[in-house]
């Protein structure tokens, strides 16, 4: 288990409360805000029977890589759901 901040652990408690495809949503919006930030790149997106699988690796000294399959939602959904999170965790970092 991830030990996160107690700014967050709130949100991720709710996260998990989710249906699986709103928390598969989340967890892909989540990577897009981290790539935003320059905290993780996309290395490649592969094709797959249950939708696209992005490879993300992250920017740090041990740097890792990991898949998230990319949910069969809009672009303007996408970007909805980005916006929601970066609001989430701005009012977060406010605290």
């Amino acid at each position: 288990m991830i030990n996160l901040p107690p700014e967050l652990r709130q949100f991720a408690t709710l996260l998990d409360a989710q249906p699986g495809p709103i928390q598969s949503a989340f967890q892909y919006a989540l990577c897009l805000l981290m790539v935003e930030s320059g905290k993780i790149r996309l290395v490649e997106t592969l094709p797959g029977e249950n939708g696209a699988t992005c490879i993300f690796e992250t920017l740090t000294e041990e740097s890792f890589t990991f898949g998230v399959t990319k949910p069969p939602v809009s672009p303007e959904a996408e970007a909805m759901l980005v916006e929601q999170l970066r609001a989430i965790l701005d009012e977060d970092d406010g605290d």
